[in-house]
């Protein structure tokens, strides 16, 4: 396993640099990966320049051409021929590394988790900032791109915010992507006990969709609403008949709520021999 993490720490001790002016979800988003990963230890570590210093031996992203830059001819592609961003080439030189060492994981996990990072969450990122927010509409590029227009602080202060604020929702978007690996194999393993459904209790924390692939087609669950709900499991979806079914209070594409446990097994029950259960 390559040690990149530490490598760019080293770099890091000669100074770190990204683009002035106007800043991105590109360059926002890899500063904060910087911090998150301890490759920085605050965000004033990067500096924000017009040009890469002559001779310049730290880490660039963004900016100059390098390994952490995407704007130069030949710049790297994804094996579909899209180019990266800085944000995605941090990403693919610190992902697997940073969740092994994070959630003390196996290289095979890390990297199931580091591609569901990069598919969720990184690649739409590159494509905006490579194609343009009229190509490949993103919320939340739109909305760092506008903070831009903030003239209460200065353009540095206002980076130095925003890298900062995303630090905590782009931890947690990571962990998201490692526990729904570790949701896929758990759900593999209570799959291999059960047939078509399962009953699980209120403090059962697990994506539905970590059942996709398995014999599970549907979870009766409790709910914090005190309704007692079955969820289906891609790509099955609840008739919408079952409106009608006793204590039955709502129905939605993928579920239906029932007023009580009794009433929530009996629809299970019924989803069990309907074979009207309909495919999207």
């Amino acid at each position: 396993m390559a040690k990149n993490i530490e490598k760019l720490r080293n770099l890091v001790k000669n100074g770190c640099v990204t683009h002035t002016n106007r800043f991105h979800a590109d360059d926002i988003l890899s500063a904060a990966l910087l911090k998150i990963v301890g490759i920085i230890s605050d965000v004033s570590v990067v500096k924000r320049v017009e040009r890469v210093p002559q001779g310049f031996n730290g880490l660039a992203f963004d900016i100059g051409g390098g390994e952490f830059d995407h704007h130069q001819r030949n710049a790297r592609v994804r094996q579909n021929g899209n180019k990266y961003a800085a944000f995605g080439l941090l990403w693919d030189a610190v992902g697997v590394e940073y969740i092994m060492e994070k959630y003390q994981t196996d290289e095979q996990t890390a990297m199931q988790a580091a591609e569901k990072f990069d598919a969720d969450f990184v690649i739409p990122m590159d494509l905006t900032d490579n194609f343009g927010q009229k190509k490949y509409p993103n919320t939340l590029s739109y909305l760092i791109a506008f903070m831009n227009d903030d003239k209460s602080k200065s353009a540095d202060d206002l980076f130095n915010d925003m890298v900062n604020y995303y630090c905590k929702p782009l931890e947690i978007a990571i962990y998201k992507s490692y526990k729904f690996t570790k949701d896929k194999e758990r759900a593999r393993q209570l799959a291999s006990d059960v047939s078509d459904f399962i009953i699980v209790p209120l403090d059962f924390d697990i994506d539905r969709s970590a059942f996709e692939g398995t014999s599970v087609k549907y979870i009766l669950k409790p709910s914090h609403r005190g309704t007692y709900n079955i969820t289906t499991v891609e790509p099955y979806k609840i008739p919408d008949e079952y409106i009608n079914m006793p204590g039955c209070v709502q129905v939605y594409s993928i579920g239906v709520a029932f007023d009580t446990k009794e009433h929530a097994e009996q629809a299970a029950e019924n989803l069990r021999k309907d074979i009207s259960v309909k495919s999207m």
